[in-house]
């Protein structure tokens, strides 16, 4: 497992996870305080780019399968270079034409990364592998929300602290050293051999190479896919919500500084979670610790729902359900290399990600609606989709579990 090419993509994670994270994370606050927006604003002008980018992993899924792993992820490091000129402009349209470009790019960026794990590493190991594929973006996010609270919410010699200013210089240095991390991984991250191409894949055109229809159709009517969709899908509108929502929710009780600690806390709870989950999936299987993750993020989601107005509950079941929802992340290369061919892995990937994209656009886009109704219905909702992917997740289990008594 610990090949050049593992690691490589493990510290490629982690610096774009140091890049993305925390822009992400403060987006909301950066329309809120510097260009005067309402939620609802942030939900909307991120919902193009989330669309496009799931639309992007089919095409990046295919490309993976049939071209590389490592130049498709290539493709995908493109977004990470611009995404830090988010917060140095206030023009919507110039904020909106770098979200869209990142939003394409991270489709190619999931694609290519989450195939390039799967065909680096043993089946028997991809559970920790995973594990530590995630913990490596994970942490790059924490350490980088951490720094950009600490840089947006730096106090001049007036004692006075000046958004624009600050999240400029941080915007500015993002930019750099996305610029060096591509140079260096066009260099240095091995290209792997690809396996299951044969001559038909060889004499397609490029056209087809690209968008591959057929093949994505005959993966969705399979059943275990379908469900797998769903796995995705539902429990990422929740993850859409507290993306919107916790930095907002945070910042107008504590601030900058805490809001950046917050992510930072949250994703390192969230990196235990990972490897624990990565190391039990290694043991026991994949299917047991995706029900049991899903169980508890309902409820937490429910939790915040109630506890929104304060702190303490705001950091209690917005960390627990970090770690709980990331857990469940850590699961999903293993359905996919479970439920896809060898020839197939690019194109899981992809149909994977645009499930996530879907769910994460919804939840974007329906909470940043919702709040103006009330802050707990859009916690209320998306622990109603919750409930639907651990009904998923439990017929999952419960089938594997019958099929094993049946062999007995």
């Amino acid at each position: 497992m610990w090949t050049r090419g593992f690691i490589s993509l493990c510290l490629i994670v982690f610096v774009i996870g140091l890049i993305t994270g925390p822009v992400h994370w403060f987006f909301p606050v950066y329309a809120e305080k510097v260009l005067g927006e309402k939620a609802l604003f942030a939900g909307l002008l991120r919902a193009i780019p989330i669309g496009l980018g799931g639309i992007t992993a089919l095409i990046g899924g295919t490309l993976s399968d049939r071209f590389g792993r490592k130049p498709t992820l290539l493709i995908g490091m493109t977004g990470a270079v611009v995404i830090g000129g988010l917060f140095t402009t206030q023009l919507p349209l110039f904020i909106w034409g770098i979200l869209c470009y990142e939003g394409i790019a991270s489709g190619f960026k999931t694609a290519g990364g989450q195939s390039y794990l799967i065909s680096s590493v043993s089946p028997k190991q991809l559970g920790l592998a995973t594990g530590l594929y995630f913990i490596s973006s994970t942490v790059g996010s924490a350490v980088g929300s951490a720094i950009a609270g600490e840089i947006i919410g730096r106090i001049n010699d007036k004692g006075e602290i000046i958004p624009l200013i600050n999240y400029n210089v941080f915007g500015t240095g993002a930019v750099f050293l996305s610029g060096i991390l591509f140079v260096g991984a066009c260099f240095f991250l091995p290209r792997l051999r690809q396996q299951g191409r044969n001559n038909a894949q060889k004499q397609d055109g490029i056209w087809k190479s690209t968008l591959n229809i057929g093949k994505y159709t005959n993966l969705c009517r399979r059943s275990e896919i379908k469900m797998l969709i769903g796995l995705r899908v539902f429990p990422t509108y929740y993850w859409g919500s507290v993306n919107l929502l916790m930095p907002i929710l945070v910042n107008r009780i504590a601030g900058d500084k805490a809001t950046g600690y917050y992510g930072a806390i949250s994703l390192l709870f969230a990196f235990a979670c990972q490897f624990v989950t990565g190391r039990i999936c290694d043991a026991v299987g994949h299917r047991i610790p995706a029900l049991i993750a899903n169980i508890i993020v309902t409820f937490l989601a429910f939790g915040l729902a109630f506890f929104h107005n304060s702190l303490v509950g705001l950091e209690i079941f917005g960390i627990l359900g970090a770690g709980a929802a990331w857990a469940l992340s850590t699961t999903i290369p293993r359905f996919i290399n479970e439920f896809t061919n060898p020839d197939e892995k690019g194109h899981g990937v992809g149909i994977t990600h645009l499930a996530w994209s879907t769910g994460f656009l919804l939840g974007f886009v329906a909470s940043g609606l919702l709040i103006n109704i009330s802050v707990h219905v859009p916690f209320i909702v998306s622990g109603i989709f919750l409930i639907c992917s651990t009904s998923i997740a439990y017929k999952l289990w419960h089938t594997q579990s019958k099929l094993r008594k049946e062999h007995l």
